[in-house]
């Protein structure tokens, strides 16, 4: 299930693909190459080096994701404040809250 701040999967962040399901494995899939030792190394490289350059660019993006989610979440926050700070004068009356005394 993607993620709303990173708009991907866990999965994904981690190993860099999206999650085979079990089922998934029982289809038959049928290369077009024969099967060579020297075909096997190739094809093997080939894809480690797509499964690194796929998992930098995921975890790239999901970092920009989450710096776009975290401006919007502070942008939200600062909205809600008071546009000017209240301030106090000595002799004002505030209400205190000790937590300490609460817990006692």
């Amino acid at each position: 299930m993607r993620q709303d701040t990173t708009q991907t999967t866990p999965f994904e962040l981690v190993y860099g693909r999206t999650a085979t399901l079990p089922v998934e494995i029982e289809i038959q899939t049928y290369s077009t190459e024969p099967i060579t030792e020297e075909n096997f190394q190739r094809t093997l490289l080939r894809k480690t080096y797509n499964l690194i350059e796929t998992l930098e660019n995921t975890q790239q993006r999901a970092a920009n994701n989450i710096q776009k989610s975290q401006e919007k979440q502070k942008e939200r926050h600062n909205n809600q404040l008071p546009e000017k700070p209240v301030e106090f004068k000595i002799g004002d009356k505030v209400l205190l809250h000790c937590i300490k005394a609460e817990k006692q």
